[in-house]
């Protein structure tokens, strides 16, 4: 086949675009194995993926300034900027700095789902910081085969693979740098996984079509959540939004802490018994959607771009953003409601209640209970999520949007 032909060949494939960014400034070392790993990734999605047209771009930033302990959520941001800019379905940064952790010791790569990108630190995988004698070109290669590997698991984990126990799988968790060296494959299953996946990325974006042109940015909105349900549902899965009562401490602190005083208060019985339950309950939705607005906006969470500039890709991680919180802040609404119904039943007698609203016991048993504690929830979580505007923004970011710490 002549090269005309291969061309047209490829041409013909669906395509399916990478970025890599490297970060700030680096060594001689981590730039050729970085260099080396982009072709070692590229020849192997060729080799196990050759029904896609793989094509991926590396860019250097080394204006971006870097500490020695760098933010993921900070990285991600500016991924999120380049990616929608070039239009690539996935991007992997590399930096040389040490990545902050919020769930392990150390972390050599993190991932987001709901932005589709990777950050990976060169910092703790050079043999070098562990042995001094190690030769030049042996650093090299290694740092690019664990690199190569951190891509391919990274972009495993992007589309939707979960964590695997075997430890040549290249969805296992390492416990250290050299581990990187025994993942080498992917089971049947999780190749097809993948290659279905893929073919959903490589369809045109709804932003590529002509109708795209005639859509509202609100009907733009609707046709891609329902277009990347699959994919938003994903995202969230992976964030884990159930564990924001432990993960966001400020928050639960504030909410329990508010909850706590009412229900001590015997005026907060009084005030919760004269309401109606079914008032109390749409109370408490109206109270989870504005906070969830409120948390949203306040922690910068949602991407903003001109009308021209509007993707798939953007309401994807702005839609997921928002599920994660309004899940996350049920979950603490819900975790507060069983306490303060489990706290009433068993602290407070039925005379007692009797004696704090003005009426019979009968009625404090069948009813007062779940009043008092849709209302103190309700105000709980109002002031749990006034707590959360003031959790540092990179932390909150961090829980929000990096789903894995490797």
């Amino acid at each position: 086949m002549d090269r005309s032909s291969s061309d047209k060949a490829c041409s013909a494939l669906a395509p399916i675009e990478i970025g890599l960014v490297i970060i700030g400034r680096m060594d001689r070392i981590d730039k050729q194995a970085i260099r080396s790993a982009r072709e070692q990734l590229l020849t192997w999605l060729q080799s196990q993926f050759p029904q896609f047209a793989w094509r991926i771009s590396a860019v250097q930033r080394e204006e971006v300034p870097l500490s020695i302990r760098q933010e993921p959520s900070a990285l991600l941001r500016d991924g999120s900027d380049l990616r929608d800019a070039e239009g690539w379905d996935f991007a992997i940064l590399f930096t040389a700095a040490d990545l902050t952790c919020r769930y392990k010791p150390y972390s050599i790569a993190v991932t987001s789902s709901a932005l589709d990108l990777a950050v990976v630190s060169t910092n703790r995988i050079d043999p070098h910081a562990f042995d001094a004698e190690v030769d030049e070109g042996d650093r090299i290669s290694t740092v690019a085969r664990r690199l190569t590997t951190l891509c391919i698991r990274s972009l495993g984990h992007l589309n939707g693979l979960a964590v695997a126990r075997d430890e040549n799988n290249f969805m296992h968790i390492p416990s250290s740098p050299k581990e990187l060296s025994q993942m080498t494959e992917f089971d049947s299953a999780q190749h097809s996984a993948i290659e279905h996946n893929l073919h959903q990325i490589a369809d045109p974006r709804l932003e590529e079509t002509q109708a795209a042109t005639e859509l509202s940015p609100l009907r733009f909105y609707l046709q891609s959540t329902y277009i990347n349900r699959h994919e938003i549902f994903d995202a969230v899965r992976h964030a884990r939004p159930w564990e924001f009562p432990l993960r966001l401490l400020r928050l639960t602190a504030a909410a329990v802490s508010t909850t706590t005083l009412l229900m001590l208060t015997a005026e907060s019985w009084h005030l919760a018994s004269n309401q109606a339950i079914t008032k109390l309950a749409i109370l408490l939705g109206i109270v989870l959607i504005v906070t969830t607005a409120l948390v949203a906006v306040r922690q910068r969470l949602l991407i903003q771009r001109r009308r021209s500039l509007m993707r798939e890709q953007i309401v994807i991680a702005n839609v997921s953003a928002v599920v994660i919180v309004l899940i996350g802040l049920a979950t603490t609404a819900s975790a507060l409601l069983a306490l303060n119904v489990s706290a009433g039943f068993f602290l407070y007698s039925p005379s007692l209640v009797a004696s704090w609203i003005d009426s019979d016991v009968g009625m404090a048993v069948s009813t007062v209970y779940w009043q008092v504690a849709l209302f103190v929830t309700t105000l709980g979580l109002f002031i749990g999520a006034l707590g959360a505007t003031f959790e540092e923004q990179h932390h909150f970011r961090h829980v929000v949007f990096v789903d894995e710490e490797i």
